[in-house]
């Protein structure tokens, strides 16, 4: 009888996971749309905005100067960044390929909430 209830607490841990990464995925894929941030606005790019635009690119393995084009930096620039990003975990690299981890998922959908409670002007 008491193996019945052993697995109940991990199910339960693994069900609110699941949740967490679905809603995860849901800003993710609003944010792949275009649906979210509105960063080719003609304003000026934070790094904060241009490290997750690196790490939403890379959620593919990407080469250096295919980021580099696409994200729109120097090279100079660009290597500061993959620099920052991959030494803290943020964007993995093999091969002279990048790919954004799970922390990196993690660091975009936070600074996707962070995003929206800033532009709510409704309080």
């Amino acid at each position: 009888m008491p193996s019945k209830n052993v697995g109940s607490p991990k199910l339960s841990v693994q069900l609110q996971m699941a949740s967490i990464a679905y809603a995860g995925d849901t800003i993710l894929l609003k944010l792949k749309q275009n649906n979210g941030w509105n960063l080719t606005n003609g304003s000026k790019r934070g790094q904060l905005e241009i490290m997750a635009e690196i790490l939403l690119y890379c959620d593919q393995e990407q080469a250096k100067t295919s980021i580099m084009y696409k994200i729109n930096l120097s090279h100079t620039q660009l290597k500061k960044y993959l620099k920052y990003l991959t030494s803290r975990g943020l964007l993995g690299h093999n091969l002279k390929k990048y790919v954004t981890t799970e922390k990196g998922y993690r660091f975009l959908v936070l600074f996707a909430q962070l995003d929206d409670i800033l532009k709510n002007t409704d309080t």
